[in-house]
């Protein structure tokens, strides 16, 4: 794979949870309770529903690399 294609796949952040994550690790997208779009993720570093760069946590914006305090899982 090169470099390029890498840095184009999506790579969520370390720092992203939700309930589905804790109950079934990286499996949560199976918990029959998930449904994209609706969960409420929060950042462990906030504790809340913004990151330390003030834009919102959910599944795609923390996936992105080139937010600042992404941190690869």
């Amino acid at each position: 794979m090169s470099e390029s294609s890498e840095a184009q796949e999506p790579c969520r952040c370390v720092n992203l949870c939700c309930k589905s994550m804790l109950v079934f690790g990286e499996a949560f997208e199976c918990d029959p309770e998930y449904q994209a779009g609706v969960v409420n993720f929060w950042c462990t570093q906030t504790s809340k529903g913004q990151g330390p760069d003030g834009e919102v946590v959910a599944l795609d914006p923390c996936s992105r690399r080139e937010r600042s305090c992404h941190r690869e899982f």
